[in-house]
């Protein structure tokens, strides 16, 4: 029999947010998939951000090859354009078509304003839900009240539980056909508000602590504001016992696999990490840092034979459309493909304000900023080595076996790994001349802007 197919993607989770990968707290639903699964301890993801992430994911191609990334983007008085035309006429595979064409009902439910029909991820969907609170309710004031209430009584999530909902109602129908269902929960993505009983402090403390995970993060990576280390706690143990959360979505997924009762392969990953006050940056902008690159990543097969075992080499999550292909075409028993993966960054200057830059001028700190705000960048895994280059020819080397916080450029000593990974480099290069060049969609509309906004990428 055909397996079904479910890919659950955990936006924003760090690997470390979970028990497997050193999290600080049980995460009992990934635990078991990675006892019964395969599991990957080294996955790593395309780009340190949803778009280009989720892009390579469903296309298996390297950001600079879809094109699809802030450089397709115009930030227009604060309100980006849609890049749904650059996806829509994305040339390639594209992993729900190719499933569809294979006999797969193809269902999706995203609770991310990128991840949408306004971003074009429709394509090759027969369902497209979108799912985050925006849309849950009707716009306006009333309605805007009633959410900010249901937030800081926590029984408001960020879309997961309607999501989860709605797979495990599909799960349920009585459609025959091998379903193909794409999942991307926004439960550790802020601004945190995690409901009882993972909301770590007293209740009277919601609503200055969902205020405290709100959007400023870029002006704190920036060095145009200061937060306390109070604040970074706070932000923290927020983060972690989100990640808590939607472990607890992660276990009413299976449940719904189980209860369905058909052969099913589910993947469960993430687009990108977080940095949470590490290496002073806050978001995943700016950086290409372990914080934003390193991922889970585990495949748990129901009633099929996928595993079990841990897999130590370094594999990349964009590996994954070409894996699930051969899914549908019977091949459930081969692990993803190992080897050197490259992540990519296109610099985070388009979405600096002119306002922005001139106080940056202005105090004086336009001449001290983490160089990926204004460079492209690219970041390669091989083994426990990593590499890093930016445009302006700059490198950085790590061994991460025994710098994992990347503190020790080892660049000016081992000329001999530098030399290994240069064509990588020159090669990512020669792309960035050549990259595919997309057509500016719409700009958002209010709500969409407002979302965006409070997930951080509009200061």
């Amino acid at each position: 029999m055909t397996p079904d197919i479910v890919l659950v993607i955990c936006d924003t989770a760090r690997a470390d947010a979970f028990k497997p990968w050193g999290g600080p707290f049980p995460s009992p639903s990934l635990q078991r998939a990675c006892r019964e699964g395969v599991a990957y301890r080294n996955a790593i993801s395309a780009a340190p951000w949803t778009l280009p992430s989720t892009v390579s994911m469903m296309s298996g191609q390297l950001p600079t090859e879809h094109g699809i990334h802030n450089e397709c983007v115009e930030w227009s008085g604060s309100k980006p354009t849609s890049p749904a035309r650059a996806l829509r006429n994305l040339e390639g595979d594209w992993l729900p078509e190719v499933l569809g064409l294979r006999g797969y009902a193809t269902w999706a439910a995203s609770c991310n304003a990128w991840v949408s029909k306004w971003g074009g991820f429709e394509r090759g969907f027969a369902e497209f839900h979108e799912m985050s609170d925006r849309v849950r309710l009707p716009s306006g004031a009333v309605s805007k009240y009633l959410r900010k209430l249901g937030r800081l009584a926590g029984k408001i999530d960020r879309g997961g539980q309607a999501t989860v909902a709605a797979f495990a109602r599909r799960a349920g129908s009585s459609d025959p056909r091998p379903l193909f269902a794409f999942l991307n929960l926004m439960e550790v993505h802020t601004p945190y508000n995690p409901p009882r009983p993972f909301y770590p402090f007293p209740p009277w403390k919601r609503r200055k602590t969902f205020e405290v995970s709100g959007s400023r993060f870029l002006r704190y990576s920036l060095g145009l504001e200061e937060c306390s280390q109070e604040f970074v706690q706070t932000f923290r143990s927020l983060y972690w016992h989100s990640a808590r959360y939607e472990d607890s979505l992660l276990g009413q997924i299976v449940d719904a696999v189980e209860e369905r009762g058909r052969p099913c392969v589910v993947v469960f990953t993430s687009d990108h990490g977080e940095n949470i006050g590490d290496h002073g940056l806050f978001g995943h902008t700016s950086s290409l840092h372990e914080t934003l690159l390193h991922v889970p990543l585990v495949i748990w097969g129901y009633r099929l034979n996928i595993g079990p075992g841990w897999v130590e080499d370094t594999v990349s999550t964009r590996s994954l459309a070409a894996w699930l292909r051969g899914v549908a075409d019977g091949d459930a028993e081969n692990v993803l493909t190992t080897g050197p993966c490259i992540s990519e960054y296109e610099s985070t200057a388009r979405r600096i304000s002119p306002e922005t830059l001139a106080e940056l001028e202005a105090t004086g700190k336009a001449n001290n900023l983490p160089p990926l705000i204004q460079n492209a960048g690219v970041a390669i895994h091989d083994g426990g080595t990593k590499y890093v280059a930016l445009e302006t020819g700059r490198e950085y080397l790590y061994d991460l076996s025994t710098d994992p916080q990347e503190c020790n450029n080892l660049s000016g000593g081992r000329s001999g790994d530098l030399e290994r990974f240069r064509p990588l480099r020159d090669a990512w290069l020669a792309r960035r001349g050549t990259q595919p060049t997309h057509e500016v969609g719409e700009a958002a509309d209010l709500e969409i802007a407002a979302h965006l906004r409070e997930l951080g990428y509009i200061d």
